[in-house]
């Protein structure tokens, strides 16, 4: 079950609010109007998910370059002459 706090909750609450997520691990969803806006999550959340970024991207960057390999690369001039620069 997610945990969801209004953006003034959290305005008025926020030191207890931090301290659930920094010595509980809690995780909230903060919500305007009803819609999800952000969230809180523990500092080893946050490390797992810019390691999975940066995981995803290295896997980008390792497809970009099996497809040059196996395709070839496009000159620089026709590069700016496709994007009119």
């Amino acid at each position: 079950m997610r945990n969801t706090l209004s953006d003034s909750e959290v305005r008025e609450k926020f030191a207890e609010i931090a301290g659930h997520v920094r010595l509980a691990g809690a995780r909230f969803a903060i919500e305007k109007d009803g819609e999800t806006v952000a969230g809180l999550v523990p500092p080893s959340d946050l490390d797992v998910l810019e390691a999975l970024e940066d995981r995803l991207d290295l896997l980008d960057a390792l497809d970009a370059l099996t497809d040059y390999r196996m395709n070839g690369g496009v000159d620089l001039k026709d590069l700016k002459a496709d994007l009119d620069l």
